[in-house]
């Protein structure tokens, strides 16, 4: 398990980067084989996933971790998988963070730490589940790099549109931008300017807006490169 963490140190909050389904799948073994507790029909087992986090999501997760727990003695678990959410919603949880609840665990699961606002970061322990050379990449990005300023930018614009049209989910292109990123680390010389690094983490920030220009912030990127 990449994760690196146990039973005997487990905190009250966590924010996991990386791989959502392999995250969720190391969760789940985690929490069964440390806790011996079921992961299916347990109330006091709550996991979720959320395109976008409301403030009607955070009210409804702290009406739950501030009850009473089923089973005493057993821990409450949280698996939160975020994609996105409000600044409303992020600081409506804040408390939940600077006053745990004993017995409370969360789990927030997010393609990239900066969707969560600095002073929600700053409550919870940041993980990175990266295993160098095991990154599983969604888009053709040696491609990508290979092609003419022109080609990129056709490339970005079809993948906003097809998140403007609704044929897929925002998230989309935070996973582009993350694929991008990890193979320029990966094969990281002097070629590749920090530059491009920062485009990526600034487009990333204004993913979390309420109408960000998916468009203009993925043809930055392509730019910057």
């Amino acid at each position: 398990m990449s994760l690196l963490f146990t039973k005997n140190n487990l905190t009250h909050g966590y924010a996991i980067c990386g791989n959502v389904e392999s995250i969720r799948q190391q969760l789940f073994e985690f929490i069964q084989n440390e806790f011996a507790i079921a992961t299916v029909g347990n109330p006091d087992f709550f996991h979720e996933k959320f395109e976008t986090l409301t403030i009607d999501d955070s009210r409804r997760i702290k009406e739950i971790a501030l009850g009473k727990r089923f089973l005493v003695d057993m821990p409450r678990i949280f698996i939160l998988e975020i994609y996105n959410a409000t600044r409303e919603a992020q600081n409506a949880l804040l408390k939940l963070f600077e006053e745990p609840e004993p017995g409370n665990y969360f789990f927030l699961v997010v393609l990239s730490f900066d969707i969560l606002l600095p002073t929600l970061r700053s409550r919870l322990h940041l993980v990175r589940d990266y295993v160098p050379g095991t990154y599983t990449y969604t888009h053709d990005i040696n491609r990508f790099l290979k092609d003419s300023t022109a080609n990129r930018i056709t490339c970005v614009d079809g993948i906003a549109a097809a998140i403007s049209d609704g044929e897929t989910a925002q998230h989309q292109a935070i996973i582009f931008l993350n694929d991008l990123e990890m193979m320029l680390y990966e094969r990281y010389d002097v070629s590749h300017k920090v530059a491009t690094f920062e485009a990526i983490a600034c487009a990333r920030s204004y993913m979390n807006d309420r109408a960000p220009s998916v468009k203009m912030l993925l043809e930055y990127v392509a730019l910057s490169i």
